[in-house]
């Protein structure tokens, strides 16, 4: 069977080095509540630990890690989230995700037949982030772009941030809503004062907040009317949709009697015509037989979420109890079509 992983990242040295020499230099509001954040974070993330190696390397140690582990092609995108391109002011984001989009179209260049990439984009100027995509498709060959989460604490609702939804409508290509850290309100309010103190952070990320962030930045976007204005644009969700699924009817029930709501359609009616769904790597059936009953097979797609899971990616999909018609395309027909490959 032929599988595509859609949600695998990479990252590079010098965008790390930029961005933490960035961070360094701004003033801290609560330094004793950061260091207390970042020794939980080191404590709690040990279940998806990595290595600068792995989120590195696009050619030969990536692919043979591929090979074995049932792997045919990565969609590869810049996913360290905790250097963040978008959190540098737009004259260094600029450059920067630039580089990045060159050096992910030429590792595809390199192994056309293992590797596609998504675009990572200055998302801090909405209209050179607009522009960013449209370099990276037309030019450098990539078939779309990841969001990482909120921009510097906005959510991407807002209007400014309208082009860039815009371009990727125009051209047909989908933009994956990614997670993101929490702002330091959240993780303070909702995941502090936690025992032990690994709790903390993991709570606040992979084990709860992020997700929680990430799905409803997907029903905020739906909530704003961008479906209204954009009919054919297309998102995807990892994490079986970032809880959202289990929320459909729930969420249908209490928008559509609102008392002013613009919307044309009821909020199940938007997500299941408009988003993609990837398990990133949580290859579990009691959510993926729910994703299923909700979305339908044909919004299904795969993802491993290397390098933070790692393993063997087909497993799990095989010994699925549906069909082989089914299997195939969650593998790799649903992707080709969304991705238009031939």
């Amino acid at each position: 069977m032929k599988l595509i992983a859609i949600e695998e990242h990479m990252s590079t040295a010098y965008a790390n080095q930029a961005i933490m020499e960035y961070l360094q230099k701004q003033p801290i509001e609560d330094p004793k509540a950061l260091q207390e954040f970042g020794r939980s974070f080191e404590e709690g993330l040990v279940a998806y630990a990595t290595n600068p190696e792995e989120m590195q390397d696009l050619s030969e140690k990536r692919i043979q890690y591929m090979d074995q582990n049932g792997i045919d092609v990565q969609v590869l995108s810049y996913g360290d989230a905790n250097t963040n391109p978008d959190l540098l002011p737009p004259e260094q984001s600029i450059p920067l995700t630039q580089q990045i989009n060159n050096d992910i179209a030429a590792a595809v260049k390199a192994h056309p037949d293992r590797f596609l990439g998504f675009a990572t984009l200055p998302v801090s100027d909405p209209e050179a982030a607009a522009q960013e995509l449209k370099r990276s498709v037309t030019e450098l060959g990539l078939s779309g772009a990841l969001l990482l989460g909120t921009s510097q604490g906005h959510f991407l609702d807002e209007e400014r941030y309208f082009p860039i939804f815009e371009m990727a409508a125009s051209m047909d290509v989908p933009l994956s809503i990614h997670p993101s850290m929490p702002s330091e309100t959240i993780r303070k309010e909702y995941y502090s004062n936690m025992a032990p103190i690994g709790f903390n952070a993991i709570m606040a990320t992979p084990g709860w907040g992020w997700h929680m962030e990430a799905g409803y930045h997907v029903i905020r976007l739906i909530l704003s009317g961008l479906f209204d204005k954009l009919p054919t644009l297309k998102l995807i969700s990892g994490h079986w949709g970032e809880f959202v699924p289990y929320f459909l009817e729930r969420l249908d029930e209490a928008v559509s009697p609102v008392v002013g709501n613009p919307l044309e359609h009821s909020i199940s009616y938007y997500y299941k015509k408009n988003v993609w769904i990837t398990p990133s790597g949580m290859y579990t059936w009691p959510q993926m037989q729910l994703v299923l009953a909700e979305m339908g097979v044909d919004h299904v797609i795969w993802a491993q979420d290397y390098p933070y899971v790692k393993g063997d990616a087909q497993a799990f999909l095989l010994a699925t109890p549906i069909s082989e018609e089914d299997k195939e395309k969650i593998a790799h027909g649903n992707v080709e079509k969304l991705l238009k490959l031939k």
